[in-house]
């Protein structure tokens, strides 16, 4: 059967990273979100600074198309390849959740693979934005649109899938149910 890999993509301030965080710990299996990040800069050689910086930035744009002209690899590809050599790496060292980075694209043939998506209401967004990361949406009113455009943007471009769409997925969750109702479904779809 090989190792249980689940995904977890999410709009941002949906709680997603929270449902990643404990299924992994109710299943006892590894939970990989921000440390992607370490990994992927020992991978590429560039910083972690550089990839935090551009991990989910557009992917276009003239200076974009320049380089690729010149045979020079852009940074967002670079890092790109750095992440798809980082989880394949991951799935292949045991079971565990995956928060992000286009996992449920990168890792889709592996054989034991559950791909799941959380969004959420507006205000219940906001709301968590503010307790989790301290960001008032009120001094930010942009801030969540401009995350999920980014969000949505980098992994067009580089899955030919689409953020969001239901059908790359085996399952959609509002986490307005709340944030245990969807660990609790999630972990019986996965048993």
């Amino acid at each position: 059967m090989g190792n249980l890999i689940i995904t977890i993509s999410r709009e941002y301030g949906s709680g997603g990273r929270e449902v990643g965080k404990k299924l992994a710990e109710r299943l006892g299996i590894d939970f990989y979100d921000k440390e992607i990040i370490t990994m992927m800069a020992k991978e590429s050689g560039l910083s972690e600074e550089t990839i935090r910086n551009w991990a989910e930035k557009e992917v276009s744009g003239f200076f974009y198309g320049i380089n690729a002209a010149r045979g020079i690899i852009p940074i967002p590809d670079r890092i790109f390849s750095a992440r798809r050599t980082v989880l394949r790496e991951i799935a292949e060292k045991g079971s565990c959740v995956i928060v992000g980075s286009c996992g449920d694209y990168i890792l889709k043939d592996c054989d034991n693979i559950h791909k799941f998506f959380i969004y959420a209401p507006k205000e219940l967004r906001e709301q968590r934005v503010k307790e989790v990361y301290g960001e008032d949406t009120a001094n930010h009113p942009n801030l969540i649109r401009r995350k999920d455009e980014e969000r949505r943007d980098y992994y067009n471009h580089f899955t030919n899938y689409k953020f969001g769409d239901y059908k790359n997925y085996d399952a959609c969750f509002n986490s307005a149910i709340g944030i245990d109702k969807v660990v609790d479904i999630i972990e019986q779809i996965v048993k």
